[in-house]
């Protein structure tokens, strides 16, 4: 004996509604009284119906697919980023598709190729590494660039990033207030992250402006990774007069910097200041714990969806985020490496 899966019909008649509205209830297209909606929602949880998303991409011309790039799944700060656009994508009724571009501008370019093959409905790109150009020319998606600036006049993509010049300079003012005069910045290729630049630019403006000589900060260009922070660090203690502040462009790359130190046996703080970007969430535990900027991450993921669904849905709902471009604000963290 087969057992009847409940259709919307089944819905409709047990909320004593028609079919659009328990249709309306569901998409969220259209308004539907609280009253109307509450007894839709309780014949839904009733029956344990499952809307069929077969049926409402043949009707909409509609995946319900959102497809996510992100440069490195094992960095928490992106895997925190994804996590809130999860969160706000299943909500709204729909599927992520989750893509490790390892920070390598072809293999984002075959994804996002791929992901207009499959008839995806929209496309977050986080820290994309595609030249300008060609990732401007990628436009046939509702897109969202996560933290990367983009002018308004340069594109029709939406864009969300953090204010990275800012908080490099909250924490070369930290540094230089703490009595730093000598720095060296671990730091990756700038043209294949502007993010980085920015960060870059921020702490190098903010030591020039208060005195300090350019030969008195060192740059160190590797990789936002931890292998490359140890690696560099330990380049960086060869150095007769080194420096004694040290900025990571990236958390990741702060650890290796302090395990590198800590294997020398310098006493940090105390013999060498380190600092990273990001605030993910093992950075409260190191030893020394690590003092960091910090970045909204989950909120970045979830105001990325939030403005790509928009998009899509042209939804009336004034809480979802419509501006084209949002620049969030970061927050100085000290902790006991500085």
């Amino acid at each position: 004996m087969s057992i009847k899966v409940p259709s919307v019909k089944d819905v409709a008649k047990l909320a004593g509604v028609s079919v659009a509205t328990v249709s309306n209830v569901i998409s969220e297209q259209k308004y539907v009284s609280p009253e109307l909606t509450v007894r839709v929602n309780n014949a839904i949880k009733e029956l344990n119906y499952r809307p069929s998303k077969i049926a409402r991409s043949l009707k909409g011309m509609k995946t319900y697919q959102i497809g996510l790039m992100i440069p490195d799944i094992t960095n928490p700060y992106f895997a925190e980023l994804a996590r809130g656009a999860e969160s706000i994508a299943l909500k709204k009724g729909y599927q992520v598709l989750l893509c490790n571009t390892d920070g390598d501008s072809a293999r984002e370019e075959k994804a996002r190729i791929a992901f207009e093959e499959n008839r995806v409905d929209g496309i977050i790109n986080v820290a994309p590494r595609m030249k300008t150009e060609k990732l401007l020319a990628f436009n046939h998606v509702p897109t969202v660039i996560v933290d990367r600036p983009l002018s308004v006049e340069q594109s029709k993509f939406g864009v969300v990033f953090a204010d990275n010049s800012k908080g490099a300079c909250q924490l070369a003012k930290h540094l230089f207030e703490k009595g730093h005069r000598r720095f060296a910045c671990l730091t990756a290729p700038y043209d294949d992250i502007p993010s980085v630049k920015h960060r870059i630019n921020g702490f190098k403006k903010y030591l020039i402006e208060n005195g300090i000589d350019d030969e008195d900060i060192l740059f160190l260009n590797g990789k936002l990774r931890y292998k490359s922070g140890y690696e560099l660090m330990n380049e960086l203690l060869k150095i007769k007069n080194r420096p004694t502040a040290v900025f990571a462009c990236s958390d990741i790359m702060a650890w290796g910097a302090l395990e590198a130190a800590k294997k020398a046996h310098l006493n940090i703080p105390k013999d060498i200041a380190i600092a990273g970007f990001d605030n993910i969430y093992y950075s409260e535990i190191l030893d020394p714990t690590l003092t960091t900027i910090n970045q909204p991450k989950s909120e970045t993921g979830e105001i990325a969806m939030q403005m790509l669904l928009d998009r899509l849905n042209k939804s009336n709902n004034r809480k979802i985020i419509r501006t084209h471009s949002v620049i969030l604000d970061t927050e100085l963290i000290i902790r006991g490496s500085t």
